[in-house]
């Protein structure tokens, strides 16, 4: 096995430890705003041997520790010294998280174009997403962040094109914990297998279904995180209401960027609706919705019922659920993209997740 290799693979296990610098707020004004942090889940910390950002633990809410400068080397022992101590977050300035997006991104790069396993790439790629939905969170979307998306979904497609067993790939996406990224990650790759399906081949095309996959449920990010982790069933009308406004809060988001494509804006307004006009925000008809939307929407639906979820916590097998949205839901999507979606499906031999 290649010392890269084995270098990447420090990459996604790293946390951190300690050094002896700490901000408060009596020293903010000369150093950083303390409100200005944004939290990275420890487990999902990927920096390499020496990190592009300053990294800080909380101590509380106006005071930080330096644990490690940028350009820094980490060692494991830092590592089960913070994951002894059970902490959730690191936290990175707003001024410098960029730099980590990038960095996330490039590594994720670098591994596609590797000789590493292929559970492995995909793990790189959902990492790079993971790093990019919290900006998206933290930060809004912005022109940078939106390239950043656009790169991540190259890699996804390259993935895509070298990766024969769908199950597997899927499954990789598990490691991610965070359940959005996850769902949004499959439903980006299964739009750009369904369109293959149906016969496209157009790079741009592919490209559209891939980020308009990812991007789909960027609405999610402004709602209320209790509601986005809450269970359909134990929402209030009022909160069923709300949760339902999100493709509406994530086009207008994507509009006012100004450099989103209109067919990724469609996208994520329409991939909630379905053909027989039951879906949201609008409850829009198959024949109205755009033909890029249709195959998300289907995307989507499917990938709902086959990747655990706060909604789903016991997922069904491929077939299951092609089944179950047949004979349960009544096929409600559009039927060309559901006959790729079979073929897809009937190509493999499936287990359950």
């Amino acid at each position: 096995m290649s010392s890269s290799y084995n270098i990447i693979l420090f990459l996604l296990n790293f946390c951190s430890g300690p050094t002896d610098k700490s901000i408060t707020m009596s020293t903010a004004e000369k150093l950083v705003d303390v409100n200005s942090f944004i939290p990275v889940p420890i487990q999902e910390f990927a920096v390499g041997l020496s990190t592009p950002v300053d990294i800080y633990v909380k101590l509380s809410d106006d005071k930080y520790v330096l644990i490690i400068k940028a350009g820094e080397k980490a060692t494991k022992e830092r590592v089960h010294q913070y994951q002894n101590k059970k902490l959730e977050f690191l936290y990175i300035h707003e001024d410098s998280y960029h730099l980590l997006s990038k960095h996330t991104i490039t590594i994720a790069g670098i591994a596609i174009k590797g000789d590493y396993p292929k559970k492995q790439k995909a793990k790189f790629v959902s990492q790079a997403a993971s790093t990019l939905f919290n900006e998206f969170e933290h930060m809004g979307l912005n022109a940078s962040n939106f390239r950043q998306a656009q790169e991540i979904t190259k890699n996804s497609l390259t993935l895509v094109e070298a990766h024969k067993d769908i199950l597997d790939l899927l499954e990789s996406l598990n490691g991610c914990s965070d359940e959005v990224i996850r769902h949004a990650m499959g439903t980006s790759i299964l739009a750009v297998l369904i369109g293959s399906a149906m016969g496209w081949q157009n790079a741009s095309t592919m490209e559209k279904l891939s980020v308009g996959g990812m991007l789909m449920d960027i609405g999610l990010k402004v709602l209320p995180d209790e509601l986005v982790k809450k269970p359909l069933t134990k929402m209030t009308m009022d909160e069923v209401n709300m949760y339902e406004t999100h493709p509406y809060r994530g086009m207008e988001m994507a509009t006012q960027l100004g450099i989103i494509p209109d067919d990724v804006v469609s996208i994520i307004y329409e991939h909630e609706e379905n053909a027989i006009a039951q879906g949201y925000p609008r409850r829009l008809r198959g024949i109205k919705m755009h033909p890029l939307s249709r195959v998300v929407a289907l995307a989507n639906s499917f990938i709902r019922l086959v990747i655990p979820s706060v909604n789903n916590p016991n997922p069904k097998s491929p077939k299951e659920a092609l089944n179950y949205m047949e004979d349960v839901m009544g096929q409600p999507h559009n039927p060309e993209a559901f006959n790729a979606l079979k073929i897809i499906i009937n190509n493999y031999q499936f287990q359950k997740f």
